[in-house]
């Protein structure tokens, strides 16, 4: 599995395949403000090449020249806006607790580009969708048509399957029954944290103290101190983030001042529920492309 390096830690812990590897080319574009003109043609002209577009120890990188013998599949994070790369179906994801259609481009706004784009989708799923709703249609459907007229729509919403962590997965806390009238902390860094809040909420917890943090924040020590102190303060309160930040956090777990607190920090974990017609609809595209090639 090839993904964009932002991507890299949170994949390891939610997959069990090791052959995860990120674009080694992003390592050197990341420094091209630094460099000469003369220096960032030479590095274009490097990571455009064969060896350098992929990290050296991937997997596809091992069957590149017998391509057309192997059936794979990329699946890239953001790639709808990706322009040089030729894609065979265009997903999209609409956050239904956010009216996307009220809102501007960047940085009027939240969206990345207009909803003109809308009519290039192949799939459209509308996301964080109450149970009762999947399957069925409801007001978003008339407002997404008015972009793309006829291309499949799809629900799904998380459904909270348990709290977790890395050295105490056992007893009552990982079960979502020992979060009724439990007291929390909330750490979280994520865009939406109110869903992530109403989750909690729904499972019966009550929420005390909520640290939130700039989006795709990456912690620092002081960001960790506050929440030590607060753990500190509040001894008997379970600390619950996203598995986002969760993979950010575990970087203190080893240092002496923090290690003692990694027992009572959990993430929050899903499973996604969508339509079964979803994956069919996924499988008979690909079988298609497979029996074309």
């Amino acid at each position: 599995m090839i993904i964009s390096k932002n991507r890299l830690s949170a994949a390891k812990v939610c997959s069990d395949n090791d052959d995860i590897y990120y674009n080694l080319a992003e390592d050197l574009r990341t420094s091209f403000d630094l460099l000469s003109d003369d220096d960032n043609a030479k590095i274009e002209e490097k990571t455009d090449s064969e060896d350098m577009n992929i990290s050296g120890k991937c997997l596809y990188k091992d069957v590149y020249g017998e391509y057309e013998k192997h059936k794979k599949v990329a699946i890239i994070d953001d790639g709808f806006s990706t322009l040089n790369i030729k894609k065979n179906l265009n997903i999209v994801l609409i956050d239904n607790t956010v009216d996307i259609f009220r809102q501007n481009v960047i940085p009027a706004g939240i969206l990345r580009e207009p909803l003109s784009v809308l009519k290039h989708a192949d799939v459209i799923v509308v996301n964080k969708c109450d149970e009762g709703i999947l399957g069925k249609p409801f007001s978003i459907d008339k407002k997404i048509r008015k972009y793309n007229a006829s291309c499949p729509l799809f629900y799904s919403r998380y459904k909270p399957t348990g709290i977790f962590n890395d050295y105490k997965n056992t007893g009552e806390d990982t079960n979502l029954k020992g979060l009724k009238n439990r007291k929390i902390i909330t750490v979280c860094a994520i865009g939406n944290p109110d869903y992530f809040y109403d989750n909690l909420m729904g499972c019966g917890a009550l929420i005390s103290h909520k640290l939130e943090f700039e989006d795709h924040c990456d912690y620092s020590e002081k960001d960790m101190g506050s929440i030590k102190d607060l753990s500190d303060n509040y001894k008997d309160y379970l600390i619950i983030t996203t598995l986002k930040d969760y993979v950010k956090l575990k970087r203190f777990n080893k240092r002496e001042n923090y290690e003692y607190i990694f027992d009572k920090i959990y993430y929050l974990d899903f499973e996604l529920v969508i339509d079964k017609s979803f994956f069919e609809f996924i499988y008979d595209n690909y079988k298609g492309y497979s029996e074309k090639k």
